[in-house]
């Protein structure tokens, strides 16, 4: 059937236009996130285990919860942390694991056996198995001195918003909740004769919720509501207390009680230095408009501010506006790049081939933007950039194929012949091209894993537009150009054909000189690998310093709050600070998606500072590690602006195994020691475990057993006068209020009054203390960490501007060449350098598919292995410009240059493709090897040239871009597409002379046949 017979200009004509308007509703209406959302691969389990040792956490709660999860296959590792009374471990799936779901089912299983060899006084065990979740706006409720009241307006603020659109939870932090605390006089007691388990069993039956019934009067039920819970506080201290011995007294004459803050004290949050409570409000995920949401946010807090005046409701963090920045900037770059693109046709084509081509552009954006719609794609920066990236390269089919058909026009051709002629020789060699450079993003696009999760948008629309380029170079590109063009007497400017005649001379006239040249430049490209800086992923752009602040274990909440204060109250005085908030006792809200998420801890502080800019976040950074090394040495801090790619604990993490303490604990001070002399090393910390004093409280039980007291008596007399005894709840706030037995000082109680404490039994006597303990001071382990149920230590590190963690890496092994870790001690490496490895790793497991693709199209073209092995040279040659791009642009070599490198790798085995299809015509046509090659070169050389052109101008602007995540890719495609164009027209074709051979017989199939025989 005739080719155009299969051609609709009309049909094709109306799909197109659908198509695109399709693109611009999707662009008005798609979501939009300024990161890709990671799937729920991290969780957390707690297990409360009051008053338990470290030790006794990790050998009554660790060890069966180690072994059940070592069971779980999804789990790639797990953490733990056992501290006294808790234990916390975080659990991380396998990076191929996307149905999550499932896998926290296995992990909750494991919890389920594990819990029944647990001891009896675990308190709880829970999973939280969204810690990926980020929230999408954090607010602050502010203005009065009572922390008690902002929290009761923040969870009525919390109630009022619950039905904004998208919404997926809100969760309150820094609120105070309540208790009401009973302190128990000794004196009196003992005097009467009541111990505090007999006062607990009365309260417990004078507090129950007993239902009444009702009785039908007529035709109405009528409930019987019987007075069997406290209705008020002033009724709990009326209540009466039977006496063993006779009589009654009210509560109140043996017991102070009041209501307040809830002990021991909960994180507190501090907005720009006033005391608040943070409402963080996380959005559904997928297909949820987040510069939407908070447009919705934002008009509901208008509507409700008044409602909480003089209260303030701020905005503490806000991703919208970071959503709408990042995305406008992208637009902007996008556009800016069309622009360029477009100038750049203009110049090298023509007005007239130059409109045509450019047509092409929002056409294949629109196209592919709907298309990546309606298949769940989200509007994001990763997206933006591969479609960035694609622009050069999308209209490469188009050039080609527009070119061609103005040259058949010139030759006289028709129309309709030109179009025929035009797609009929393009369709195979452009398919080839397009389909390589598909083949070489398809490891990207099969790797599993964060790093892939995070990067995986480029693949994906890079990929599309390519294709949906392809399908409109030879179904519209060449009927529009057999409608508008027009023969010309110049096939083109002399300008091109000048450069193509001297390139070709060179690459014809001297091939073996070319072929050293291109193996010299290479070498001398690969001396300069020593001089990389590697990087995994850079520092986020935003003008935003965090800094985390660890006390030493067994630090009180109160000491935290006091020196994270007078850090803040210093930071406040430095210039180009425009705001600062603070969290004590947690690290407050991971309102960034790379911020990991910690569990609370007393000694655990952060405070994130507002500049004025980027630029004076070094400046702050550098401020704050000298001041609080030489202000505040209990303080560690890790101070750093927002980082990008998946969260990791620092850029340079070591961890230590070993199964003796004290051999580990030498390892750890070793690496420590080389770390901290690193030069660009900073924050060096490790979690060597120092202990913390405590008293060990001996019972006799023979003497105990004398006055009818036990061990367990005995302490659980001790938890009651510190912590206290939950014995019932008060029940008349919205939410229950605990009733807590204590003494009057609680946990603030002096040793001397602890060592006058009394114990009592069941007649209610009251025995002293000492009379039944021998109570002296010792040293406990504050936290034991393990890994995968192994005891571990870790040295982690933050890096100095301009190093890199493998210069770090480099000398602290060579430390250790000099003086080896102690024997047996296993030494493995975290951070940066894992995630890197992990991430390399996975796409190295995909490559070989990427490589069988490229292969199997590029046989399928040639049906040659000698073509395919020359047209695989250009992949060395592209390196020739990467590795100086780099070094002189001051680059670090990361992921994103990782990303770049493939890029260019499918554009220049284009380069090749469309340049050695032309000298197989010339071949097939009669001409000799020779003369072939020199057409070829002059032939391709504009084509080549304008790809490369548009490829470097549409990178242009990200290259010089603010952002400090995409211009190591930028310049890495945009030096090694200039090197390696220039080489490709010199070496390539030198190849080609030296090589390829004449057919016997002018038939392409015959000489197709030849060439297979021979090879």
């Amino acid at each position: 059937m005739n080719l155009l017979g299969l051609v609709r200009p009309r049909l094709i004509s109306l799909v197109v236009v659908m198509l695109c308007l399709l693109g611009i509703a999707s662009y008005l209406t798609m979501a939009r996130q300024e990161d890709p959302s990671f799937p729920h691969r991290a969780g957390l389990i707690t297990v409360v285990y009051p008053g338990a040792t470290a030790e006794a956490v990790e050998r009554l709660v660790l060890e069966p919860l180690s072994d059940e999860l070592s069971q779980v296959e999804e789990l790639e590792y797990f953490t733990a942390t056992a501290r006294t009374g808790v234990a916390l471990i975080s659990l991380t799936l396998e990076d191929a694991i996307y149905d999550t779901d499932s896998a926290w089912d296995r992990v909750r299983q494991a919890m389920t056996r594990a819990e029944l060899e647990f001891p009896d006084g675990v308190a709880q065990i829970s999973l939280d198995d969204r810690m990926i979740d980020i929230p999408a706006v954090v607010l602050a409720v502010r203005g009065d001195a009572s922390l008690v009241h902002l929290g009761l307006e923040a969870e009525r603020l919390k109630r009022e918003m619950l039905d904004i659109p998208g919404l997926s939870r809100i969760d309150l932090e820094g609120k105070a909740d309540e208790q009401v605390t009973i302190a128990l006089r000794d004196a009196q007691m003992s005097r009467l004769g009541i111990s505090p388990a007999y006062l607990a069993s009365i309260l417990a039956q004078r507090n129950q919720v007993i239902p009444g019934g009702f009785v039908v009067s007529g035709d109405k039920r009528m409930g019987l509501l019987p007075n069997s819970e406290f209705v008020s506080i002033d009724a709990l201290r009326g209540t009466q207390i039977p006496l063993p011995e006779g009589g009654e007294i009210p509560l109140e004459a043996i017991a102070d009680i009041w209501r307040g803050p809830l002990e021991p004290a909960q994180p507190k949050a501090w907005f720009d230095g006033e005391q608040a409570v943070i409402v963080s409000l996380t959005a559904v995920r997928g297909q949820l408009d987040a510069i939407r949401f908070g447009e919705q946010v934002r008009e509901r807090l208008e509507q409700l501010r008044p409602e909480f005046a003089p209260l303030h409701i701020e905005e503490m963090f806000f991703q919208p506006d970071q959503v709408k920045e990042r995305l406008d900037g992208l637009e902007w770059n996008l556009l800016g790049s069309v622009l360029i693109i477009v100038l750049v046709v203009f110049a090298g084509m023509g007005w007239r081939m130059g409109i045509l081509v450019a047509t092409m552009l929002p056409m294949v954006a629109l196209i592919s933007l709907g298309i990546y719609d309606l298949g769940g794609g989200i509007l994001h920066q990763i997206a933006v950039i591969g479609m960035v990236i694609s622009l050069g390269i999308l209209i490469d089919n188009a050039i080609v194929m527009v070119e061609n058909v103005q040259d058949r026009l010139n030759r006289g051709e028709s129309r309709a012949q030109a179009v025929r002629h035009a797609i009929a020789e393009l369709a195979g060699p452009l398919g080839a091209s397009t389909a390589t450079t598909l083949a070489a993003f398809t490891p990207l696009l099969l790797a599993k894993g964060g790093t892939a999760d995070f990067t995986r948008g480029i693949p994906v629309m890079i990929m599309l537009t390519l294709t949906v380029s392809y399908l409109l170079a030879i179904g519209v590109a060449p009927l529009l150009a057999g409608r508008f063009l027009k023969p010309t007497q110049t096939r083109s400017s002399r300008v091109m054909e000048n450069i193509g005649n001297g390139l070709a001379r060179f690459s014809t006239g001297s091939p073996v000189w070319m072929i050293l040249l291109g193996v010299v430049m290479v070498c001398l490209s690969l001396a300069l690998l020593p001089q990389l800086k590697l990087q995994f992923f850079p520092n986020a752009d935003r003008p935003l310093v965090v800094v985390e602040l660890y006390m030493p274990e067994g630090t009180d909440q109160q000491r935290t709050e006091q020196v994270a204060a007078e850090l803040e109250s210093r930071i406040r005085q430095r210039p180009q600070v425009t705001q600062v908030h603070r969290f004590a006792g947690s690290a407050g809200p991971s309102f960034y998606y790379n911020l990991m998420r910690a569990p609370q801890a007393p000694n655990r502080a952060r405070i994130v500072i507002h500049t004025e800019d980027l630029a004076a976040t070094n400046g702050i950074i550098h401020w704050v590690r000298e001041h609080v090394a030489s202000s505040m040495p209990e303080l560690d801090v890790v101070a750093s602006t927002l980082g990008q790619g998946p969260p990791r604990a620092a850029p340079v993490e070591v961890r230590l195994y070993h199964p003796d303490d004290n051999v580990r604990i030498a390892a750890a001070e070793q690496v420590f020691a080389l770390l901290k002399a690193s030069e660009g090393a900073v924050d060096v910390r490790h979690d060597i475990d120092l202990g913390v004093p405590m008293l060990r409280v001996d019972v006799d039980d023979a003497l105990a057993s004398r006055y009818g007291l036990t061990r367990a008596d005995v302490a659980q007399a001790l938890n009651t006068r510190s912590l206290g005894l939950t014995v019932e709840q008060y029940r008349q706030e919205r939410d229950p209020l605990p009733l807590v037995l204590r003494s009057p000082e609680g946990t603030r109680q002096s040793l001397e009054r602890l060592m006058s404490a009394s114990v009592f039994n069941d007649e209610g006597e009251a025995i002293p203390l000492t009379a039944l303990a021998r109570i002296q001071p010792g040293w406990q382990p504050a936290g034991i960490r393990q890994r995968n149920g192994v005891r571990v230590y870790t040295v982690t590190a933050g890096l100095e501007d301009g190093y890199s963690f493998s210069q770090v890496l480099d000398h602290m092994y060579s430390g250790l060449a000099e003086t080896p870790l102690p024997a047996g001690v296993r030494l493995e490496l975290g951070g940066d350098s894992e995630g890197s490895g992990d991430a390399n790793s996975a796409i190295f497991t995909t490559a070989p598919v990427g490589m069988l693709l490229l292969l199997f199209f590029l046989l399928l073209q040639f049906n040659s292995f000698r073509r395919v092995g020359i047209i695989l040279l250009t992949v060395p040659l592209a390196a020739v410009g990467v590795f100086p791009g780099l070094v002189f642009s001051g680059s670090p070599f990361g992921f994103q240059s990782v990303l770049g490198i493939i890029a260019l790798v499918g554009i220049v085995v284009n380069n090749a493709i469309v340049l050695i299809d032309v000298v197989d015509q010339r071949l097939s046509e009669g001409m000799d090897i020779k003369e072939a090659v020199y057409e070829a070169i002059v032939r391709r050389t504009r084509p080549i040239l304008l790809t490369t052109a548009t490829t470097i101008a549409g990178l242009l602007p990200l290259a010089f871009s603010s952002s400090t995540l995409w211009p190591p890719m930028a310049w890495a495609i945009i030096s090694g597409l200039l090197a390696s164009t220039v080489l490709t027209l010199l070496v390539i074709p030198a190849v080609c002379r030296l090589v390829l051979k004449a057919p016997a017989s002018s038939s392409l199939a015959i000489e197709g046949h030849a060439q297979t025989s021979n090879e």
